[in-house]
């Protein structure tokens, strides 16, 4: 191992300045690649896209449409409704259809920009509003005003001509005959003129219905039996309330991120423009994918914010530990590790996550650590009188195992977030290893060539690296000292009496696992994405109108949707659900304070309130009249036959509410699909499914509660499988974990202590202590395994090891700790908390190898041995390949 780290570094410092500028131009090509990565602020980046709801979700949405962008109309409805603005409204909805040529949706007017680049992208799979909605109930009423003329005169004609015959048969004459034909075609048009006198006697209609037609609208949407013209309960997803309409736009699920966000930008556009400006309302744009859409767009800034902090707060922390001209190596080399990183990310097709903008702290602190390692054995060698040639070798050599092996079983302690239900979690733990095996090689090639180039002839540790420079920094340096003495007053104290030691650190790491039970994970999006987002902002204008703001739907799949025992059991159905959560009286309101859910269009909703279920054929003659922007909404279409298909919808909509609580919702409704009792229960062959990214969302968050110390143990088993094969040894395997073990349990403390919540990223929490503290420990134990096998006694060979590899440890951690820290100037609650909760995982890390670590390695020692007492590899012989190296390269 140590020949191969040699050769390795042998060849970088053997050619020094090519090596340094291919790696300087892999980082540019690298970071300018990254430029092209698109944020992905999707809730499917929170959900588990392997469960089976995500795939039922995924083709409720190629069928029916994404979730919808809700346009709310605010304004007195009976003003919006009974005037001319709601000719602006159906010009507007037919723009944001794009269905309108060229855009032009009022005529002898030119066509609004938005609207006519709406027309050539296309991204809505469809729109629902209140005046598509009449205008589609006025043409239909024409329709069969005109099919029912037709069909009255044909029969009149029947009848006239049955007429004439039988009274030819009776023997009247040509005039009888005309009479009787005439008086039998009277008895037909009377029977239609008095069933039109009976339908315009309900809906008050003077003449045939149009949308300027104040008593037909007001029939349609108003309840007549409440004053205030409030609209009725049924229509409650068209017209939410007494003062508000609602406009659905559901976009296509096969649009690009970049198409999404130009169409939403583009319905921002139209109802700006003057065209569609009314005179009783005004427009908020508002739904799920607009809050999607702004938090990428807040993503996007925020990255060069938070890597701008990060480089200046980590040269900042450099520039007190070094001196130059090497106080910013290791920070170059953090960032050409996170530029190559990102390069290959967007190489391979990835995107901007919050959890991907969170590795770069993560990653600069790992690279930073592993150039701190490298740069204080050369150091060490440099001080030892050795050429910088000679020692940058001699540190490949001596410094490559061991930290190689902290880094492979750091990357272990992050696969294992793999296990995680969460994408954005997964992916998170797979750049993390990508960026440490880049960070590593980097850190043995160019940061090891680069501190070849340095000045040749004998060198101090204090000069190359770890002293504070003496000019203006005397109140640090005295900072520094003491910190020198506490930590060796630490070191003596954990060699001095390490079992109790031990123990306290094990009675806080219990008091921790408990305390950690009691840490809640945050489960209200509202609380994770920026308070400053105007789109959260819009979307509490959207509940605070309509009483809900997202939608749950249940695809209910059938051999036969017009088999009237179908539609009975859906009917009763969806009464079930909207009952069990408030939805329910005579004058059901969706704003009510207790009500958790509201009906939004569904199949059953399109035959009417009248008693008794139609049957089969009069569902099959409905269902042929309905005008397509209907019946799309809750019916797919058989592709073969152009009639109805097996799967129909039935959507509610709910309140924005804590994951937690969502969950319970939907666990209610999936409860309402078969409850105890057969009689409730579906039809033989139906299956009902409750899909939508509210159902993912919580189902993913109640996973993520459940599994994260799994996780934990999962990770500390990773760690300790790869330790193990790394170095065969059950004690060089299990030494290193004890402090690891303490840190979960003090980090839990801490948090339950401050009263700082987990969310889907921090809640990773216990993986990222294992996986990080790893590297601290892993180091630290292999130098005191060196110093021991150098003929050191066991306190010699610990003070030895924490006043040369300790001292780095230290700057290192100090400097990832100032990194992560950066994280708490976000606007992004999950980037900050994730931050602040790192930060504690850092301290504790670094107070276990500091404190615990010792104390196990002298315990150990003392008498615990026996517990690990498998055979020891033979003690491996000075490796005589780099000594050869070194005297080649030093011939140079």
């Amino acid at each position: 191992m140590r020949n191969r780290f040699a050769r390795l570094a042998g060849k970088a410092v053997e050619r020094p300045v090519p090596v340094v500028v291919a790696a300087i131009l892999l980082a540019l090509i690298g970071a300018i690649a990254a430029l092209r990565l698109q944020t992905d602020a999707g809730v499917d980046t929170l959900v588990d896209r392997g469960s089976s709801t995500y795939g039922q979700t995924q083709q409720f949405h190629r069928t029916f449409g994404d979730d919808p962008v809700e346009v709310l109309v605010r304004g007195n409805l009976a003003k919006l409704m009974l005037t001319s603005d709601i000719e602006k409204m159906l010009a507007l909805e037919g723009c944001l259809a794009g269905n309108a040529p060229g855009g032009q949706v009022i005529q002898g007017k030119p066509a609004p920009a938005g609207c006519a680049e709406l027309a050539q992208l296309r991204p809505a799979h469809v729109v629902y509003g209140p005046a598509t909605f009449l205008d589609q109930f006025v043409e239909q009423t024409k329709s069969l005003y005109s099919q029912q003329q037709q069909a009255a005169a044909a029969q009149a004609r029947s009848e006239a001509i049955a007429a004439a015959a039988r009274a030819k048969r009776q023997g009247y004459d040509k005039q009888g005959q005309r009479r009787a034909a005439m008086f039998a075609a009277k008895q037909v048009y009377d029977a239609f003129q008095g069933n039109l006198v009976t339908l315009a006697t309900r809906y008050g209609l003077t003449s045939l219905p149009s949308l300027n037609d104040p008593q037909f609208v007001s029939s349609v949407v108003f309840d007549s039996r409440l004053t205030g013209h409030v609209p009725k309960a049924r229509f409650a997803y068209l017209f939410p309330s007494s003062r508000s309409a609602l406009i659905s736009v559901r976009l296509r699920s096969d649009l690009t991120e970049a198409q999404r966000h130009q169409a939403i930008g583009l319905i921002r556009q139209a109802v700006t423009d003057p065209q569609f400006r009314l005179k009783n309302g005004t427009y908020v744009v508002s739904g799920v994918p607009t809050v999607i859409d702004g938090l990428a767009k807040e993503l996007s800034t925020q990255i060069f914010v938070l890597l701008a902090a990060a480089l200046a707060v980590m040269a900042i922390t450099l520039a007190l530990v070094f001196r130059p001209p090497l106080r910013l190596l290791p920070l170059g080399i953090a960032i050409g590790a996170a530029g190559i990183t990102f390069g290959i990310l967007s190489l391979i097709g990835g995107s901007l996550t919050m959890a991907s903008i969170a590795v770069l702290p993560v990653l600069i602190g790992l690279a930073v650590d592993y150039a701190i390692q490298f740069q204080a054995r050369f150091a060490e060698r440099r001080e030892e009188g050795e050429s910088p040639v000679r020692a940058a070798v001699q540190a490949a050599a001596a410094g490559g195992p061991v930290i190689g092996a902290a880094a492979l079983a750091t990357a272990a302690g992050f696969l294992v977030l793999l296990l995680s239900p969460i994408p954005m979690v997964r992916s998170f733990g797979l750049l993390l290893v990508l960026g440490v095996a880049v960070a590593f090689a980097l850190a043995v090639t160019l940061g090891l060539a680069t501190l070849s180039l340095t000045g040749r002839g004998g060198g101090s540790l204090s000069r190359l690296g770890y002293s504070i420079p003496r000019p203006g920094g005397e109140a640090l340096a005295r900072v520094r000292a003491r910190l020198g003495e506490v930590g060796r007053s630490t070191l003596a104290l954990a060699i001095a009496v390490p079992r109790r030691v031990l123990g306290v650190a094990l009675v806080l790491a219990v008091g921790g696992w408990i305390a950690g039970t009691q840490v809640g994970v945050i489960s209200d999006l509202r609380q994770l994405v920026p308070s400053s987002l105007p789109a959260l902002h819009d979307v509490d204008q959207l509940e605070r109108a309509t009483g809900v703001s997202g939608e749950v739907d249940v695809t209910v799949n059938a051999p036969d949707l017009t088999d009237p025992a179908v539609l009975t059991w859906m009917k009763d159905f969806e009464g079930r659900v909207l009952a069990a959560n408030g939805f329910g009286g005579e004058f059901p309101s969706c704003r009510e304070a207790q009500t958790q859910i509201c009906p939004a269009i569904a199949l059953p909703d399109l035959f009417g309130a009248t008693q008794g279920t139609p049957t089969r054929a009069r569902i099959r003659e409905i269902l042929r009249l309905l005008p397509t922007y209907f019946s799309q909404a809750v019916i797919d279409v058989n592709q073969q036959t152009g009639g109805p298909g097996h799967t129909a919808v039935i959507a509610f909509g709910i309140k924005v509410m804590p994951f937690d609580q969502q969950k319970r919702l939907i666990d209610d409704i999936r409860a309402q699909i078969d409850p105890p009792g057969d009689a409730n229960g579906p039809p033989p062959g139906v299956t009902a499914n409750v899909v939508g990214l509210p159902v993912l969302a919580a189902d993913a968050n109640s996973e993520l509660d459940s599994n994260r110390y799994l996780l934990t143990l999962a990770g500390l088993a990773a760690v300790a499988f790869a330790l193990l094969a790394i170095y065969r040894s059950v004690r060089r395997a299990l030494v290193p974990l004890v402090p690891i073990v303490f840190a979960t349990g003090w980090a839990s403390l801490g948090l339950w202590a401050v009263g700082l919540p987990l969310n889907p990223l921090s809640a990773t929490l216990g993986a990222l202590v294992i996986a990080i503290a790893t590297e601290f420990s892993v180091i630290l134990t292999s130098r005191y395994y060196e110093e021991r096998e150098a003929g050191h006694s066991l306190g010699e060979s610990l003070r030895r090891s924490y006043s040369r590899t300790g001292a780095a440890v230290a700057a290192s951690a100090l400097t990832a700790i100032a990194g992560f820290a950066v994280l708490a100037v976000s606007d992004v609650r999950m980037l900050r908390d994730f931050g602040l909760v790192t930060v504690l995982d850092l301290a504790v890390a670094l107070a276990g190898v500091m404190v615990v670590l010792p104390a196990t390695l002298v315990a150990v020692e003392d008498g615990l041995g026996s517990l690990f007492s498998l055979p020891e590899r033979s003690r491996p012989r000075p490796a005589r390949g780099p000594r050869r190296l070194v005297a080649r390269l030093s011939r140079r």
